[in-house]
């Protein structure tokens, strides 16, 4: 009996302490004005049609960089990952690999879409022979070159 006592006051306590209803919430104050000395912005009517491009400019940040691995080592069996740089760090970000393939003759030749400039790769050949260390190198947006070329010699 005591329990039903119990639960019957703490559950009108409870509906006695409700919310406040939307009609009796307070109205913010008035937002003020602004001064006069604020100068309107005015909005050109040509919008994008009053810009000038080059065009040779195709607007479009994308571009294909050729991958061309030539190690000259016969037929030792090795294995390529290239992959973005970590932040801060000069290894291999293994959650954002672009190429894992296996080396042909010590040799591949692909292209990639990339789609930014500022994007850091680093590319690791690793050796099924487990005696022999694996080879890194790094490559960057060459702003220099037109065609990008991440060579591997």
């Amino acid at each position: 009996m005591k329990k039903l006592t119990v639960i019957l006051c703490l559950s009108s306590f409870l509906v006695a302490c409700g919310g406040e209803s939307e009609s009796t919430a307070a109205v913010p104050a008035a937002v003020e004005s602004l001064p006069s000395s604020v100068v309107p912005i005015t909005i050109d009517s040509a919008g994008m049609a009053s810009l000038v491009i080059d065009d040779r400019f195709d607007l479009s940040t994308k571009f294909k960089l050729k991958i061309d691995v030539d190690l000259s080592i016969g037929d030792v069996r090795a294995y390529l990952n290239i992959c973005q740089k970590k932040a801060n760090s000069l290894r291999a970000d293994y959650g954002n690999c672009l190429v894992r393939a296996p080396l042909s003759q010590g040799s591949i030749k692909t292209t990639l879409a990339m789609s930014r400039q500022d994007i850091e790769l680093i590319a690791e050949i690793w050796f099924y022979d487990t005696s022999t260390q694996p080879l890194s190198f790094a490559w960057q947006f060459d702003t220099q070159v037109e065609h990008q070329m991440f060579e591997i010699r």
